[in-house]
């Protein structure tokens, strides 16, 4: 604790009620251009992946036989995409910049992902795994040290409640009608289908105020509260 520095508080944080904090948060996301392309985006994103670890699983479980131990196995090494993913991604940020980052990790994550939906072998969806999960750390931890770059510390707790909040909401929609579509289409269909989603998504960042090298730095209209 020696080592850490805390800068004192200048005013105290207005003190709002849970409802109010939470439309505080949102006023500031849907005015600010960045965070506003990005949590429209993620929406997308969570959409399309709340229920990309069950249709692995039942690719291996009840297309390719596979038991357990595969399963595991499948997971245990895709976990090594995330910790290589948290490893790198401060210097992927410094020297290619967050559009680079964030637009490159889903549409590798896109490409993975069809591709691990139409795999037969199982070395090769664990390795595919594993570059879905890299993508994935790397994309999330641009989107969330560029949502804490851009907003105000004293909006910090509110606007965070809020973009966890709206961004997750599509995922309990599109779970049903994802496992739906695999379960009468094959998960290679889906996967497929799946990738060119997260394919468009990451085209239409490369045409928004995403796609800079430091999106932090563009000018935003202040919203509600920024000025507490």
């Amino acid at each position: 604790m020696s080592f850490v520095r805390l800068r004192p508080r200048e005013t105290a944080p207005e003190r709002q009620s849970p409802i109010r904090g939470f439309i505080t948060g949102l006023r500031f996301l849907w005015g600010q251009p960045v965070l506003r392309t990005l949590t429209l985006l993620l929406c997308g994103v969570i959409f399309l992946t709340y229920t990309m670890d069950d249709l692995v699983i039942y690719r291996l479980r009840e297309d390719l036989h596979q038991g357990g131990g595969a399963v595991g196995a499948v997971f245990a090494i895709g976990a090594a995409g995330t910790i290589v993913a948290g490893s790198v991604v401060a210097l992927l940020r410094r020297r290619l910049g967050f559009g680079a980052c964030w637009i490159g990790a889903y549409a590798l994550t896109a490409v993975a992902l069809a591709g691990a939906g139409g795999a037969t072998a199982v070395p090769v969806i664990a390795g595919l795994v594993a570059v879905i999960l890299f993508a994935q750390g790397i994309a999330g931890t641009c989107s969330m040290s560029l949502r804490q770059e851009i907003t105000p510390e004293h909006l910090l707790g509110r606007v965070t409640s809020a973009f966890w909040t709206v961004h997750y909401l599509p995922g309990p929609i599109g779970a049903p009608l994802v496992t739906f579509a695999a379960a009468h289409a094959g998960v290679p269909a889906v996967a497929l289908a799946l990738g060119l989603g997260l394919g468009v998504i990451a085209l239409f960042a490369a045409f928004s105020p995403l796609r800079t090298r430091a999106p932090e730095g563009v000018g935003h209209r202040p919203a509600h509260g920024e000025a507490l």
